[in-house]
């Protein structure tokens, strides 16, 4: 399912330290750099970006290249 969430909610950038696992949670969402798709960080229902970097389902989500991800906090507008 290919959903827009830009129309849904407002993203703000968080800053993250490299190294460190990215943090999950409601309101966080992986913005991938290369494509510009936004998967949220415990998507229950399928979704991946276009390029194959952000992919999830039942509750988790897999990275494969985490330095191409931009980490953003999203609320409803």
């Amino acid at each position: 399912m290919k959903l827009d969430l830009r129309k849904i909610y407002r993203f703000e950038p968080i800053e993250h330290a490299g190294g460190v696992p990215l943090p999950t949670g409601g309101n966080i969402y992986y913005e991938c750099a290369n494509c510009g798709f936004i998967v949220s960080s415990v998507t229950h229902l399928p979704a991946a970006c276009e390029c194959g970097n952000l992919s999830g389902k039942q509750g988790k989500v897999s990275v494969q290249h985490p330095e191409k991800v931009k980490l953003v906090r999203g609320k409803l507008r």
